[in-house]
């Protein structure tokens, strides 16, 4: 069986996750190509998060300032469509607070997203009481 090249990222988003798709099957996969060789930017990314404060969270212009930065910071080329696609979903997510159905946002918002990627997504959701 004979291996794929990884994709470079420079390439089109959508070559990327095709030319990926069929090598692994899972965009969480993509991702992770993507970003292999980021550990630096990766983790001044997570120090940048550390420094946000709680209600700066709560402000979509700052969210999607964010977004851009940690973006540039990876070396990912991410067209504005879907930067304002992300913070649409951002929105709805936060909209009532802490209890956002993933389910419907990935549905609504995620329409490439398998089963793989969704249960991984899931780990990072906070569990809400009933």
């Amino acid at each position: 069986m004979q291996e794929q090249p990884i994709q470079s990222i420079e390439q089109p988003a959508v070559e990327a996750q095709t030319s990926s798709n069929r090598a692994d099957g899972t965009p969480l996969n993509t991702l992770k190509n993507n970003l292999s060789g980021k550990r630096k930017a990766i983790f001044e990314i997570l120090d940048d998060v550390k420094k946000v404060k709680p209600e700066q969270w709560k402000d979509p212009q700052q969210v999607e300032n964010l977004a851009k930065s940690f973006a540039n910071k990876l070396g990912l080329p991410v067209p504005e469509q879907r930067i304002k696609q992300f913070m649409n979903a951002y929105t709805d997510a936060t909209k009532n607070g802490p209890n956002a159905n993933v389910d419907e946002l990935v549905k609504k918002y995620g329409k490439n997203v398998d089963d793989k990627t969704l249960k991984e997504i899931k780990k990072f959701v906070p569990k809400t009481k009933d």
